[in-house]
């Protein structure tokens, strides 16, 4: 490595800002990230503007806590389905031209929501198939954009990128549902449906303007194995390095207890706080300012901290902030715990996700993915469809509660079998 922390042998990679960025920016050094951050910041904030507009609009027609996590399902589901596919097409194909035809088509599936929404045809089932044509296109597309960050910085900048990458995920999540919660109230759920089909413009032009970070750009590999010899290999690379099973078995967890809470809002919302779409889009909003805060802690600690503790700390905000929202009295209370919640997501997201990227080597970086990826896509949606069907029978407190009460569990048994250090670089076998 050079001075400045540069992988040696990648002058591509090398940083063009003549003044060094504050330590929690310094990925942005870098040209090709920088343009791929700030066109995704754009697409992001569309994307949660319409995820907060059709969350609402199921709630308040169907008054289901069920049917609103139903949605949230088909958007997710078929990453388990289709996550193997997603990620040979990764290690397959250039990303940077693969993403350019998933988002493409992305932004396809946006314009039919609107169009479909503006001409008084979004009935719950005909949202419901539109969002899952919606799950299908992410499925294919995810794999592509996780990867996508290891061909942008060196490989001593992975974990400021990854972070930076959930800060412009958590940016959205906090202005997205607050503008949302506005168009909303003064507009409708058309103009969301519409500024989210048109952000994608931001990140397509993003895409064209990055430069290959070397020679010949990533064509077709025809020595890639085949579909399932693929999935076999990744499933052997995984069980071979015990790290990559710490991070993928915390995120299951996670995505099971933890990440369906979001999904409750709504339900929580409407049936609890009894608070109208401003005070639903603020509340949700708030999600994301907690995001952001922790974003920049993470980005100062990061080369000083292990991270495995940063993960411990994650799973501990977790506990914290559920249950502060299952207890929350009123609207104030629940806004802190939901930025509590921010952080306590974005840490645990992060740092699994920069321990999949740091152990796994490129060849095989895209199936390795989409398999951490279908870890979500198997347990979110059953966690959601599972806290959705309870809310409706005890309460939406009563299964805060019992999702805070189980995370704790949890963290008390990996904590107890010491197996976090296991992501850690320093104490991380050679890859297989």
């Amino acid at each position: 490595m050079t001075e400045l922390g540069v992988d040696a042998g990648a002058p591509a990679l090398e940083p063009d800002l003549d003044r060094p960025l504050p330590r929690a920016l310094r990925a942005l050094a870098f040209r090709n990230f920088r343009i791929f951050w700030s066109g995704a910041v754009g697409s992001s904030i569309g994307n949660n503007m319409q995820l907060a507009a059709l969350a609402w609009v199921v709630a308040i027609s169907t008054r289901s806590a069920t049917k609103v996590t139903l949605i949230a399902f088909v958007t997710v589901f078929p990453l388990l389905v289709l996550g193997p596919v997603g990620g040979a097409l990764a290690d397959r194909f250039e990303r940077r031209r693969l993403l350019l035809v998933t988002q493409t088509a992305l932004m396809a599936q946006a314009f039919t929501l609107w169009a479909v929404w503006q001409a008084g045809l979004g009935s719950y089932w005909v949202l419901f198939w539109v969002a899952l044509a919606g799950g299908v296109l992410v499925a294919l597309n995810t794999p592509a954009w996780q990867s996508i960050v290891v061909d942008l910085v060196p490989r001593s900048h992975l974990q400021n990128a990854i972070t930076l990458n959930s800060t412009q995920f958590n940016v959205a999540r906090a202005t997205g549902p607050m503008i949302a919660g506005v168009l909303l109230a003064q507009v409708g759920a058309g103009a969301c449906f519409l500024v989210n089909a048109l952000s994608f413009g931001f990140v397509l032009l993003a895409l064209v303007a990055i430069r290959p970070a070397s020679g010949t750009p990533r064509e077709e590999a025809p020595e890639q194995p085949g579909l399932l010899a693929g999935f076999t290999e990744s499933l052997r690379y995984i069980r071979a390095e015990p790290g990559l099973r710490v991070a993928i078995g915390t995120h299951a967890v996670f995505a099971f207890l933890a990440a369906p809470v979001v999904q409750l809002i709504p339900v929580l919302s409407v049936e609890v706080l009894d608070v109208g779409s401003e005070a639903y889009g603020l509340l949700l909003g708030s999600f994301g300012v907690g995001a952001v805060v922790i974003a920049a802690v993470i980005g100062t600690i990061d080369q000083h901290v292990a991270p495995s503790r940063l993960l411990a700390g994650g799973l501990v905000l977790t506990v914290v902030s559920v249950l502060g929202l299952g207890l929350a009295p009123g609207l104030a209370v629940g806004i802190v715990f939901m930025v509590v919640f921010g952080a306590a997501y974005v840490t645990v997201v992060a740092v699994d996700h920069n321990a999949i990227q740091t152990l796994t080597d490129d060849r095989i970086r895209g199936r390795v993915t989409s398999l951490w990826l279908m870890t979500f896509g198997i347990f979110f949606p059953v966690g959601t469809i599972l806290q959705g069907v309870l809310a409706d029978a005890v309460g939406v407190r009563t299964v805060l509660v019992g999702s805070a009460s189980l995370v704790a569990l949890a963290l008390a048994f990996v904590v107890g079998r010491r197996v976090l250090p296991r992501i850690d670089p320093s104490t991380a076998p050679a890859p297989p």
